[in-house]
């Protein structure tokens, strides 16, 4: 077994609980290594750290799946972590038949990722070592949940291209089924695997269920990159009396169209297909004003090299949206972005407000992702969604 040798840094950070070694770390390798290989991590001095799945093609050189030098990384282990992990969304966060299952290195299983749709697990890969066990991964999902029927690979995206392996969407084990109805509060949501990341964005659940509270009957909303129409719905469930949804794909509104029906909201929702700076423009010049929007944009930073383009679109976005909240109403704005921080995404909003001329005050504590898309507290990489609630005055 190949052998990776770690710099300090590297080795401090392994230390306290990360599980990703980045190239930079790296001071040297000890045998050959092709993607996708289980390789051994040492110290300079000679300690052992972990193995796990490697990657020379990658900015990510080691996925750490365990630091017990003892341990086969195998199916056993996989179905072992998976049953530990499902346990926690159940027992402890008490969630049911729809929730994150897997969530990456926060549970112990770096680059994998599954989220559960009543009888659908969707598993989404970015590892070329984890590749090699997906079978082994889905077998182990539906022995840990037997209510789990389909088994739908969503392994598609820029992750999958970083690692070096092809986009696949298909049902790998199970049922041929692409389809199902959720439930999230009082809403009903449509999810299809064969749409964006793993089928919905669960991140966001708890974030859409807060909305709902600072929702007044008669409201105007807007709800910018809404996908399939998650916060728009809610807004119409919580008492708008009108909904402006807006989001570049055709496809997503299509789906968010016929999420408004399920819900009987479809007379109070005009869904938009269209560029979100495009379409904010034109409200801005038509002199509309809502009492609540909300920004929900992809992540504008994908790598630290695109942090300042990235965060000129995030001004930029935030501070069209700011123009078009009335005096005294409210501000919901999110980035998805894991190399944006919080203090950046706050400073952005600062700026962003101060030109717009606004006074913004904090609604809520900083929110961040569902709980079933756990913190890891030494893996920086697994806190990336904040969200503010921000009550908007004028400036006078």
């Amino acid at each position: 077994m190949a052998k990776i040798i770690v710099d300090a840094q590297a080795a401090r950070a392994i230390g306290k609980g990360a599980m990703i070694v980045f190239k930079k770390g790296v001071v040297r390798v000890e045998g050959t290594i092709k993607p996708g290989d289980i390789v051994e991590v040492y110290t300079r001095g000679g300690k052992f750290l972990g193995k796990g799945f490697a990657n020379p093609n990658s900015n990510i050189m080691v996925r750490i799946v365990t630091k017990d030098k003892d341990v086969e990384i195998n199916k056993d282990l996989f179905k072992e972590r998976i049953k530990k992990a499902n346990e926690y969304r159940k027992k402890v966060l008490k969630y049911t038949n729809v929730y994150r299952m897997v969530y990456g290195e926060a549970d112990y299983l770096p680059g994998l990722i599954v989220d559960r749709f009543n009888d659908i697990a969707s598993l989404q890969i970015s590892s070329a070592g984890m590749e090699r066990f997906k079978l082994d991964v889905a077998e182990a999902i539906m022995e840990v949940e037997p209510e789990i029927e389909t088994v739908f690979e969503k392994n598609t995206g820029r992750s999958r291209r970083r690692e070096g392996l092809p986009e696949i969407e298909r049902v790998l084990l199970g049922k041929e089924k692409y389809r199902t109805i959720i439930e999230e509060g009082k809403a009903k949501f449509i999810v299809d695997m064969r749409g964006q990341k793993t089928g919905f964005f669960l991140d966001q659940r708890e974030n859409r269920l807060a909305l709902e509270k600072w929702i007044n009957p008669g409201d105007r909303v807007l709800d910018v990159f809404t996908y399939t129409g998650g916060f728009a719905i809610h807004a119409a469930i919580a008492g708008a009396d009108e909904v402006i949804a807006i989001d570049k794909s055709p496809r997503a509104i299509e789906t968010a169209k016929e999420n408004a029906k399920l819900n009987g909201v479809e007379d109070k929702i005009k869904f938009i297909v269209g560029s979100a700076f495009e379409e904010m423009e034109k409200l801005q010049k038509k002199g509309e004003k809502f009492d609540v929007v909300i920004l929900d944009p992809p992540a504008f930073v994908q790598h630290e090299k695109d942090l300042k383009p990235g965060m000129r679109a995030y001004f930029n976005v935030n501070f069209a949206g700011l123009n078009l909240v009335k005096d005294g109403g409210i501000f919901v704005t999110c980035s998805c972005s894991q190399h944006v921080d919080l203090q950046m995404f706050k400073d952005m909003i600062i700026a962003a407000g101060a030109k717009a001329g606004k006074f913004l005050k904090m609604l809520e504590p900083y929110r961040t992702q569902a709980p079933d898309h756990p913190i890891l507290m030494a893996s920086k990489d697994t806190e990336y969604l904040k969200c503010l609630f921000l009550y908007v005055e004028n400036m006078r």
